[in-house]
């Protein structure tokens, strides 16, 4: 299903793949079932070199190098404190292994390139909230999962129009805050729905808005993309649906944040909410158990908003 809204002088398509413009229904075969979550995997993380683009590159200084320890976890050494969540744990190479043909760029503030890379791909090191310096355009920008990242998602999206050659796509892929309830299963007053409740509050303090995605169609044709489609879905926070593909993405939805919870917590709280890391820990602990709970029903949007330049 497609509906075509307009936006000023462009059109955006927003798209419902079947099934997910439909309330979900819970299963009530598994209301008193134990769920349990999924184990997540490790990946090493090292820093490799690259010749592809000289321009833009520059040897390392140590002090971009060396990462920093905070309450137990490991975060970026580069533009320190501009990014809240940890980089101990990444995954990385899909998009190059997927496109022997191309070329692919990372880029992250965290050296996070892994030892063993596709010969295609290479990693920067640099501050997407500054202006872009790379040596030459591309055809493609992908976004993936950085809700959280910036505080000016306005430049982003102009300075990713501005780095791709005419006819060249951005793709942003995203999860969107707060999560949403719609039979009143996650009240406020429990620990999830507290969690819920402060991520955004934190979001706003710190200035790392949290519902940016959902408004990336109209970021996008404000800087001057076309042909721009928003697919939206909805993720089960764990297995309480009945139908089977919302079951799976709850299964899915229940494994990252069982793992991610407390890193994409822990910053946030710490820095600008006033809580101690030992608070941080005992609530993570207290919201992951509600989470799993499979009579709490509650789901995130996710948006895949694509535009092309003209």
């Amino acid at each position: 299903m497609t509906e075509r809204v307009p936006d000023a002088m462009h059109q955006i398509d927003i798209v419902f793949p079947h099934g997910t413009n439909v309330d979900l229904e819970p299963d009530e075969d598994i209301e008193d079932a134990e769920v349990q979550s999924l184990g997540g995997s490790d990946v090493d993380s090292a820093l490799g070199e690259s010749e592809a683009w000289p321009s833009s590159t520059a040897s390392l200084r140590s002090s971009i190098v060396r990462a920093r320890e905070e309450n137990g976890r490991i975060y970026h050494g580069y533009k320190d404190g501009k990014y809240v969540l940890p980089t101990d744990q990444e995954e990385l190479d899909r998009q190059g292994e997927a496109h022997p043909e191309a070329e692919v760029v990372g880029v992250d503030l965290s050296p996070v390139q892994p030892g063993f890379t596709p010969p295609n791909v290479h990693y920067e090191i640099d501050d997407l909230e500054e202006e872009w310096s790379f040596s030459r355009k591309f055809d493609y920008v992908h976004c993936m999962m950085m809700t959280g990242a910036f505080r000016d998602w306005q430049n982003f999206h102009q300075q990713a129009f501005d780095n791709l050659n005419p006819g060249g796509w951005f793709e942003i892929q995203d999860i969107d805050f707060p999560m949403r309830c719609d039979d009143g299963t996650i009240p406020s007053d429990c620990d999830l729905g507290r969690w819920n409740e402060l991520m955004m509050e934190a979001g706003q303090r710190s200035g790392f808005l949290l519902d940016t995605c959902g408004r990336a169609a109209e970021m996008m044709a404000s800087v001057g993309f076309v042909d721009i489609v928003r697919i939206q879905f909805k993720w089960p926070i764990n297995q309480w649906p009945r139908d089977v593909k919302h079951k799976t993405l709850g299964v899915w939805t229940e494994a990252n944040f069982s793992v991610g919870l407390e890193s994409m917590t822990l910053a946030l709280f710490t820095r600008f909410m006033g809580w101690r890391k030992e608070e941080v820990w005992d609530f993570s602990a207290n919201v992951i158990a509600e989470w799993r709970d499979v009579r709490r029903h509650g789901y995130f949007d996710v948006y895949v908003t694509y535009g092309r330049k003209p």
